[in-house]
Protein backbone atom coordinates (compact mmCIF):
# COMPACT_ATOMS: atom_id res chain seq x y z
CA UNK A 1 0.00 0.00 0.00
CA UNK A 2 1.14 3.53 -0.99
CA UNK A 3 1.74 5.84 1.66
CA UNK A 4 -0.71 8.53 2.46
CA UNK A 5 -0.85 11.94 1.00
CA UNK A 6 -0.15 14.54 3.63
CA UNK A 7 -2.59 17.02 2.53
CA UNK A 8 -1.06 20.69 3.59
CA UNK A 9 2.03 19.75 1.78
CA UNK A 10 -0.19 19.01 -1.59
CA UNK A 11 -1.66 22.42 -0.78
CA UNK A 12 1.81 24.00 -0.35
CA UNK A 13 3.05 22.40 -3.28
CA UNK A 14 -0.34 23.83 -5.31
CA UNK A 15 0.04 27.38 -3.43
CA UNK A 16 3.45 27.52 -5.23
CA UNK A 17 2.93 26.08 -8.70
CA UNK A 18 0.07 28.82 -8.76
CA UNK A 19 2.81 31.21 -7.80
CA UNK A 20 5.09 30.57 -10.52
CA UNK A 21 2.21 30.72 -13.26
CA UNK A 22 1.49 34.43 -11.79
CA UNK A 23 5.04 35.17 -12.98
CA UNK A 24 5.20 32.96 -16.38
CA UNK A 25 1.74 34.68 -16.97
CA UNK A 26 3.44 38.28 -16.69
CA UNK A 27 6.30 37.65 -18.64
CA UNK A 28 4.25 36.18 -21.60
CA UNK A 29 1.41 39.12 -21.25
CA UNK A 30 4.39 41.65 -21.96
CA UNK A 31 3.50 43.97 -24.67
CA UNK A 32 5.63 42.56 -27.28
CA UNK A 33 5.30 41.99 -31.26
CA UNK A 34 5.99 38.17 -32.07
CA UNK A 35 7.63 36.92 -35.57
CA UNK A 36 6.85 32.96 -35.72
CA UNK A 37 9.74 32.37 -38.28
CA UNK A 38 13.90 33.19 -38.44
CA UNK A 39 15.79 35.81 -39.39
CA UNK A 40 19.46 34.89 -40.67
CA UNK A 41 22.03 35.67 -42.93
CA UNK A 42 21.52 33.99 -46.57
CA UNK A 43 25.07 33.12 -48.61
CA UNK A 44 25.01 32.13 -51.72
CA UNK A 45 26.52 31.68 -55.40
CA UNK A 46 24.89 32.67 -58.55
CA UNK A 47 27.07 30.73 -61.40
CA UNK A 48 28.51 33.43 -63.37
CA UNK A 49 31.53 32.39 -64.13
CA UNK A 50 33.56 35.82 -63.63
CA UNK A 51 31.58 36.65 -60.51
CA UNK A 52 33.33 37.16 -56.73
CA UNK A 53 31.36 34.75 -55.43
CA UNK A 54 32.79 31.31 -57.84
CA UNK A 55 36.00 33.20 -55.94
CA UNK A 56 34.85 32.28 -52.59
CA UNK A 57 33.22 35.29 -51.49
CA UNK A 58 29.67 34.77 -51.73
CA UNK A 59 26.53 36.85 -52.08
CA UNK A 60 25.01 37.73 -48.86
CA UNK A 61 21.54 38.62 -48.06
CA UNK A 62 19.25 38.75 -44.64
CA UNK A 63 16.06 37.20 -45.31
CA UNK A 64 13.17 36.18 -43.54
CA UNK A 65 12.09 32.28 -43.27
CA UNK A 66 8.45 31.15 -42.74
CA UNK A 67 6.81 28.58 -42.77
CA UNK A 68 3.18 29.56 -44.82
CA UNK A 69 0.43 27.04 -45.25
CA UNK A 70 3.19 24.47 -45.28
CA UNK A 71 6.06 26.00 -47.34
CA UNK A 72 8.79 27.66 -46.25
CA UNK A 73 8.94 31.14 -47.76
CA UNK A 74 12.42 33.33 -47.53
CA UNK A 75 11.58 36.83 -47.85
CA UNK A 76 14.87 39.17 -48.35
CA UNK A 77 15.08 41.81 -45.22
CA UNK A 78 17.07 45.76 -45.48
CA UNK A 79 20.24 44.68 -43.38
CA UNK A 80 19.66 47.75 -41.23
CA UNK A 81 16.02 46.25 -40.45
CA UNK A 82 17.77 42.90 -39.25
CA UNK A 83 18.35 42.95 -35.56
CA UNK A 84 14.45 44.12 -35.14
CA UNK A 85 13.20 41.31 -37.39
CA UNK A 86 15.52 38.51 -35.08
CA UNK A 87 14.59 40.56 -31.75
CA UNK A 88 11.29 39.92 -33.09
CA UNK A 89 11.39 35.95 -33.56
CA UNK A 90 13.31 35.41 -30.70
CA UNK A 91 10.16 37.13 -28.32
CA UNK A 92 8.25 34.46 -30.43
CA UNK A 93 10.75 31.30 -29.25
CA UNK A 94 10.49 32.76 -26.17
CA UNK A 95 6.94 32.88 -25.58
CA UNK A 96 6.35 29.62 -27.05
CA UNK A 97 9.10 27.98 -24.43
CA UNK A 98 7.34 30.06 -21.44
CA UNK A 99 4.05 28.61 -23.09
CA UNK A 100 5.02 25.12 -22.55
CA UNK A 101 6.47 26.00 -19.20
CA UNK A 102 2.57 27.20 -18.37
CA UNK A 103 0.87 23.95 -19.29
CA UNK A 104 3.64 21.66 -17.49
CA UNK A 105 2.67 24.01 -14.08
CA UNK A 106 -1.15 23.66 -14.79
CA UNK A 107 -1.04 19.87 -15.55
CA UNK A 108 1.00 19.49 -11.96
CA UNK A 109 -1.57 21.66 -10.36
CA UNK A 110 -4.15 19.13 -11.71
CA UNK A 111 -2.04 16.41 -10.36
CA UNK A 112 -1.78 17.52 -7.31
CA UNK A 113 -5.65 18.51 -6.70
CA UNK A 114 -6.66 14.85 -8.10
CA UNK A 115 -3.95 13.76 -5.06
CA UNK A 116 -6.15 16.35 -2.40
CA UNK A 117 -9.73 15.15 -3.79
CA UNK A 118 -8.46 11.21 -3.47
CA UNK A 119 -7.12 11.40 0.02
CA UNK A 120 -9.84 13.43 1.41
CA UNK A 121 -12.78 10.78 -0.18
CA UNK A 122 -10.11 8.23 2.15
CA UNK A 123 -10.10 10.06 5.14
CA UNK A 124 -14.04 9.72 4.60
CA UNK A 125 -13.86 6.60 4.05
CA UNK A 126 -11.90 5.06 6.74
Amino acid sequence: MSPRPDIPTLRKRIGGLYRSLNALLFEMLRARTYLRGSAYELKTRCGKPTCRCRRGEPHRRWVLSQSLQGRTRLRVLPAKEMELWRRRAEDYREFRTRRAEFVKATRRILEALDAVERAQRRALEE
